[in-house]
Parts: C-alpha cells; sequence; structure tokens
C-alpha cells in the first residue's frame, strides 16, 4: 500500500506546526510537501526531498533545480535536522483507523510494520488491515470473491449503460445551449470566415515580443500529469520536452490495472478488453467464470438490439398495413 515514501509528506500531517517554521523545512522548488530524507545542493544549500531531485536527476543530469553550474549532492544541513525532528506527524494510515501521532524520525519505521495498513488477501484479493490478516485468511472463502466479482460485473456494466446514457444526452443538450448562446451574440454565424472575439476582421500571424518572451521564460509551471503523482516544477520552455516521457502520463485502470494514457487521442479500453486482460494476465477459474459471464452479457445486449430491430420492424408494417385499411375504407364509403 502507499507510504510517505511514495507519495511525499503532506504539510497538513503535521500536528504541530505551529512550533515550527513549516516554510523552512518545505521542498518548495519541486513538490512543495515536507521535506522528507532531504538532500541539499552543494552550491546554493537549497534542500529537496531525496525522492523528487533523484526523478529530477534523472530527467536533468547534473543540473540544480536552482540554475546551478552543476549539481553537488551535500547531506541535510544540521539546522534542517533539528527542526524536521521536532515535527509530530498523524500516520499516513489514519483513514484506516491508526491514531498514531510519531515523531518524524520514527515515521518510517512506524509505517513498515502499522496494523491498520492495508494488505491483499492471497485467496479472495480484498484489501483488509495487517492486525486482523490472520483472522481473516482461515474464514476466507473463493466462492465469496467469486460471488462479489460477478455482481461488480453486473452492476458495473448496468451503470456504465445507464451512465454512457445520460452523459451523452446532457452533452447534446450543452452544445446545443452553447452553440444558441455564441449565435446570440454574433460570435457564431453560417457565412462568418473568421469568429475573432475581439472584432479583428481578419487573423494574420506574427511573433510574439521579446518581452512576453523573457516573461514566459521566468514561469515555473507544474506538469500536465501533475494529478498522477508527477511532482516536478519545470521553467516554461521546458515543459513540453518534459511531458513527451514523463513516467506518470499513464495510470492504471481501476479494475485490471492495465496502464492506460491519458494523453490526447486517448485509446478506447473497453470492458471486454479489461477483463480479458485480466484473464490472460491471471488465468484462475474466477477470471474464466468472469469472462464466461460478460459473454454472456453480451450475447444479451445483442439479441436485446435484435429484439428492438424485429419491434420496430413490425411496427412499421403495422402502420403500413393500418394505412391500407384507411384507405381502402375511404374508396368504398365514395361508392
Amino acid at each position: 500500500m502507499t507510504s510517505t515514501n511514495d507519495v511525499g509528506l503532506a504539510s497538513e500531517r503535521i500536528q504541530n506546526a505551529t512550533e515550527v517554521d513549516l516554510n523552512e523545512v518545505t521542498c518548495s522548488t519541486i513538490c512543495e510537501n515536507i521535506l522528507w530524507k532531504p538532500l541539499s545542493c552543494q552550491q546554493c544549500e537549497t534542500h529537496f526531498c531525496s525522492m523528487c531531485i533523484r526523478q529530477w536527476l534523472d530527467k536533468h543530469p547534473n543540473e540544480c533545480p536552482m540554475r546551478c553550474t552543476s549539481f553537488i549532492e551535500r547531506p541535510c544541513s544540521k539546522f534542517i535536522a533539528r527542526q524536521l525532528a521536532k515535527l509530530k506527524v498523524v500516520c499516513i494510515y489514519r483513514t484506516y483507523g491508526c491514531q498514531e501521532v510519531i515523531p518524524y524520525e520514527a515515521l518510517e519505521k512506524h509505517e513498515i510494520t502499522c496494523g491498520n495498513q492495508l494488505v491483499k488477501c492471497i485467496r479472495c484479493q480484498l484489501d483488509v488491515p495487517r492486525k486482523n490478516l490472520a483472522q481473516h485468511q482461515p474464514v476466507c472463502q473463493q466462492t465469496t470473491a467469486m460471488s462479489l466479482d460477478r455482481n461488480m460485473v453486473h452492476v458495473t456494466c448496468q451503470n456504465d449503460s445507464k451512465k454512457s446514457n445520460s452523459e451523452i444526452a446532457a452533452l447534446k443538450a450543452e452544445v446545443q445551449l452553447l452553440r444558441q448562446a455564441l449565435m446570440a451574440r454574433d460570435i457564431l454565424a453560417d457565412n462568418n470566415k473568421f469568429h475573432g472575439k475581439n472584432g479583428c476582421e481578419d487573423f494574420e500571424e506574427t511573433q510574439i515580443s521579446s518581452q512576453v518572451i523573457h516573461e514566459l521564460a521566468k514561469l515555473r509551471v507544474r506538469c500536465a500529469y501533475a494529478s498522477n503523482g508527477c511532482r516536478v516544477l519545470l521553467f516554461y520552455y521546458e515543459l513540453e520536452q518534459h511531458e513527451r516521457v514523463c513516467e506518470f502520463e499513464s495510470i492504471p485502470c481501476e479494475l485490471c490495472q492495465y496502464p492506460l494514457s491519458k494523453r490526447s487521442p486517448m485509446a478506447e479500453h473497453t470492458r471486454r478488453a479489461c477483463f480479458e486482460y485480466m484473464r490472460n494476465k491471471n488465468p484462475s477459474g474466477i477470471q474464466q467464470q468472469l469472462m464466461i459471464l460478460y459473454n454472456a452479457f453480451e450475447e444479451s445486449q445483442a439479441e436485446n438490439r435484435r429484439l428492438q430491430l424485429t419491434i420496430t420492424q413490425m411496427q412499421k408494417e403495422f402502420r403500413d398495413l393500418n394505412a391500407a385499411c384507411v384507405r381502402k375504407d375511404s374508396k368504398t364509403s365514395k361508392k
């Protein structure tokens, strides 16, 4: 499960924040969290989390984030070490029931042995608190897990179908409203070749000024994949190159853990592909059962579509027959 070593130390976890100036112990140039296992640059004496600076150096060998001529690693200063040692930190597994508040220096050891850390049961694949695993395993049954997975597949497929239909309808309505609003403001019209929002009659491309280029070069920008876990903070003109190779571009599918790219255009990851990937990765009996269940679900959907087409055709034939009867009655009455 996730630990402080994986995600860093957020300032919200500090319990005695008023006793220490957190600005002095923050990795302000990269992740903006509290320094975790810090190192510093010998030239500028700026401190960084060890994980942050390792990731930075992988992409920028021998280059300091603060633009020093080179990065020479130096241990954390005694002052920073003393300040960090004063911190009292909430356990990262508090959401799972741990109420411990641990000194900074003892945090890593506590997390390794914390009884509230979730571990995966090798039988049913459920996440169970470490302290309860010994009691859980003797009564764990694969049939229970299979039943849960079948229900999950059924409910997930139903929910996906309903959600997709409602989202499509909502998007169509929003597009129509937006189009009407734009046309009402003369921003959008069928005979407009150009739609400049500043009232320009035409668009002519030109170079931006050197002042704008200079100001942009000063900007430090977060990676587009920060929501996936990337903590790097880059200068504006380095951003595009970093995002081409960012290791956080792909995130795993919540169901099968297959890495999915969030970069446009996004590749389609269907539910069938999801289950086939799980079956190939772990060809156990339960995965075979899930695949059989999903095949049956797809067949029932196909049968429903065929029935709907039949009903539509019968309705058309009924309307045609009814129209023919009306015409015949009309001719008879005229005679």
